[in-house]
């Protein structure tokens, strides 16, 4: 096994996560840094399955974030001999496997137990979050937003639709039911609405619409709902709109700024990192916020990493 970090760019059925090689590399690695070992037996090259972990589970940028920032990733290929074998065998994985994650202390044993026979992203946040927990360490808002983001990627989300007097105000009011994933201010027969994703989990729809009908909105049994052209109103007064942002992520930070909360707190270390770049608004159109993060948050990293290249170049050859 080599000390090499390895990614998407040699292996598609690694996703995006930068894994080093070397599984004593990264006890030593975690132990010196205080963090847990995140262990991934892998098919390289593999079959469907294992690509597709690859590309659904390993790629989204706030996964991938957590992973790097909290984790020392590691991988073990579980179709090569050598060095990969011995990991194998000292965790009793077999080879030519679909994906298996363990969750390791920095001394090699186990936190919790593996992830094998679930290749979806909640079942990773789920595992990812419970070992944080484990090791009493605190799971960041922006990756607990993630979670919601992903019950209604995967269905687990249902969604309502209420008339109000006002959708921006609507939009706030609404998104403090604890409940409420999201909010989208839009219209509904030419009335303003407000349409609304929630855990079902955690509220039933009557409770839900009593809650809305206490806080004068009524809910809409008929009708299509178009988006308003200024979604999440009081977001987009506010820098952050220049910002790759999940859906849960703006429907809390457009709660956060008219109440003056913490924007920072829901923000992941790279988002905030960029949000305080000097050049951030010079390659934003003030839109980014409304793409899905996927597709958005890789285009603003290249072109932030391209206004740098011109700063420093231009800087250089000056008089």
């Amino acid at each position: 096994m080599t000390k090499t970090r390895v990614s998407h760019r040699e292996h598609h059925e690694l996703g995006d996560v930068a894994w080093l090689r070397d599984y004593d590399q990264a006890t030593s690695l975690a132990a010196a840094q205080g963090r847990p070992v995140l262990l991934l037996f892998q098919e390289i090259p593999g079959c469907a399955t294992c690509v597709n972990f690859g590309q659904d589970v390993l790629t989204h940028p706030l996964m991938v974030e957590l992973i790097a920032e909290r984790f020392v990733p590691v991988a073990v290929f579980n179709n090569h001999p050598g060095a990969d074998a011995r990991i194998m065998r000292l965790y009793g994985e077999r080879s030519w496997n679909n994906p298996v994650m363990r969750f390791l202390r920095s001394d090699g044993t186990e936190l919790l137990p593996r992830l094998a026979n679930r290749y979806d992203p909640l079942a990773l946040h789920e595992k990812l979050s419970a070992a944080l927990e484990a090791l009493g360490s605190d799971v960041p808002a922006y990756f607990r937003l993630l979670g919601r983001d992903l019950l209604i990627e995967h269905g687990l989300s249902e969604g309502a639709i209420f008339t109000t007097p006002c959708f921006w105000s609507g939009e706030t009011s609404l998104a403090q039911h604890p409940a409420v994933i999201t909010t989208d201010a839009g219209w509904v027969d030419g009335e303003e609405a407000v349409q609304v994703h929630f855990d079902p989990r955690a509220v039933t729809r009557v409770d839900l619409n009593a809650y809305a009908r206490a806080e004068g909105f009524a809910p809409v049994a008929r009708g299509s709902f178009r988006l308003d052209r200024e979604p999440q109103f009081y977001l987009r007064k506010n820098a952050v709109r220049h910002l790759p942002l999940s859906a849960a992520q703006r429907t809390r930070i457009n709660l956060a700024v008219p109440y003056r909360n913490s924007i920072p707190d829901l923000l992941s270390p790279q988002q905030s990192a960029w949000l305080a770049d000097p050049l951030l608004q010079r390659v934003s159109d003030g839109e980014t916020y409304r793409q899905d993060i996927r597709d958005s948050w890789p285009v603003l990293k290249a072109q932030l990493a391209s206004a740098h290249e011109v700063d420093l170049r231009d800087s250089s050859i000056e008089p």
